[in-house]
């Protein structure tokens, strides 16, 4: 009996080590495969087998292969982040520079002792004029970070859309009076739809802004209310020199300039702002126009709150 249970000890001790060693392998050549596959991630590696998806080592590669996947799309937005914001201080360097210039060039020839009265009353209004357009610039650019950056809290409530559009008229009638352009309203009576008043009055004044600016002398510029079952339509026409199809998408890029247009007072912020505030209110615009022909800018807004 003792020598029965002496050598069954004796081979549990056989079946223990048999295991460990069999185990320990196992566990050697899962550590050698991860290591491996982790290596192949890191170094960017395409894997030319085809994993065993039943086994513990290939689910594990395959995890860590989604982390690769997550960690790459991080970085490839971090870096997108990084060229974006650098594009922007390039863009605002740009923009600043010619008013800053002109100020500085007109201040140093105020200066000069020979300079006549006439002379020097016209470089300070022109001082001047480069000073309302910085003003304007920096203007621009803080509502542009403030709406891309969430800090503008919209206050929407239903309003009257006539009201929001006479708010806009009235900061564009003056320069439409100066080019004896007609601008009209056709808005049916008592239409109230949930938005923010003056942001929706900022963005419809910016259209309002380019339709004056690239409609000749004596144009029109006609505002058409529609109201629809799930939007209400605000329709902007113009007789202007129209937009080519090709660059419907780049007019609401920030500081976007047609080459057409380049020498034009502007800035390239106002489309761009003006679609930002629509979008944060649930709407969106769509443009039809031709080359030649003037452009309509259709700015539909929801008829109902957001939840």
């Amino acid at each position: 009996m003792i020598c029965f249970l002496l050598g069954l000890v004796f081979l549990m001790g056989i079946l223990n080590i048999f295991c460990y060693l069999y185990f320990r392998r196992r566990f050697v050549v899962f550590s050698e495969e991860i290591l491996r596959s982790a290596q192949r991630i890191m170094g960017q590696e395409k894997e030319l087998t085809q994993h065993n998806r039943e086994t513990l080592a290939s689910k594990v590669v395959m995890e860590l292969e989604k982390v690769e996947e997550i960690v790459s799309n991080r970085l490839r937005e971090s870096e997108g982040e990084k060229e974006k914001l650098q594009r922007t201080i390039s863009d605002i360097s740009h923009q600043l520079k010619t008013p800053l210039s002109n100020i500085s060039m007109y201040h140093d020839m105020i200066a000069d002792p020979k300079l006549t009265s006439d002379e020097s009353e016209k470089f300070m209004e022109i001082i001047r004029q480069q000073l309302e357009k910085l003003e304007f610039l920096i203007d621009s650019l803080i509502k542009s970070s403030r709406l891309e950056s969430d800090m503008i809290h919209l206050n929407i409530e239903d309003s009257s859309i006539f009201y929001t559009l006479k708010l806009a008229v009235n900061g564009i009638v003056q320069k439409a009076d100066k080019k004896d352009i007609d601008i009209s309203i056709h808005c049916p009576a008592g239409i109230k739809v949930p938005h923010d008043v003056k942001w929706t009055a900022e963005a419809i004044e910016n259209i309002l802004d380019n339709a004056v600016k690239y409609t000749q002398q004596r144009g029109n510029v006609s505002i058409h209310v529609v109201s629809g079952e799930m939007y209400t339509e605000i329709k902007i026409k113009d007789t202007g020199k129209g937009i080519p199809p090709e660059h419907y998408n780049d007019i609401f890029k920030r500081f976007y300039r047609e080459k057409s247009v380049v020498r034009d007072e502007g800035l390239g912020l106002g489309l761009y702002i003006a679609r930002s505030i629509i979008v944060r209110q649930g709407g969106h615009i769509i443009v039809r126009s031709a080359k030649g022909k003037g452009s309509c800018f259709s700015l539909f807004l929801p008829c109902r709150k957001r939840m």
